[in-house]
């Protein structure tokens, strides 16, 4: 009976992304798409985990600044307030929590800050269909492919058949 009216009975999630590209994209579309990057917005479970060297590895320096003076503040202020070590670790954990929720969009900005662009969001299971339905919207709106006379040189390219040039010259 339970299952019947439980209201999640698809294991399929769907997630937010958002993508960014950098700044002075490449000319060719295909160049441009591969350099482009896909953040998954709301909680991150590793940024929660890990904390100062989530925030480190992903090079957010005032992020982490922030949380190693917050952290030394909760901690001076217990000591002077004679507060039990177990009110300490909830406010590292507290601290813990408010990392993971932030994580997205401190990501946005720290790329913002380098002059990234973000061009747009998508939903979808995974990041592999994101990826898809970004770019099934996304290249069709983009400069065409480079044609292959632009990109082989005219001396490796195929001769055309004679039996075709001829019937071309008869018309």
């Amino acid at each position: 009976m339970i299952v019947t009216i439980w209201p999640f009975q698809s294991s399929r999630r769907m997630s937010a992304y958002t993508v960014h590209e950098p700044p002075n994209p490449a000319i060719d579309r295909i160049d441009r798409a591969e350099a482009m990057v896909f953040l998954k917005d709301g909680f991150s479970w590793v940024a929660f985990a890990t904390g100062p060297v989530w925030l480190l590895a992903n090079r957010l320096w005032l992020g982490f600044a922030g949380y190693a003076a917050t952290s030394a503040a909760v901690v001076a202020a217990a000591s002077v307030l004679d507060v039990d070590i177990g009110w300490i670790v909830l406010a590292i954990v507290g601290l813990h929590a408010v990392v993971g929720y932030e994580a997205h969009p401190l990501q946005v900005a720290a790329l913002e800050q380098r002059g990234w662009n973000m061009v747009g969001s998508v939903m979808g299971a995974s990041e592999t269909e994101c990826e898809r339905r970004f770019f099934e919207g996304w290249l069709p709106t983009q400069q065409p492919l480079r044609k292959l006379a632009e990109t082989v040189p005219a001396a490796s390219q195929p001769e055309a058949p004679r039996t075709a040039r001829l019937a071309f010259w008869r018309r």
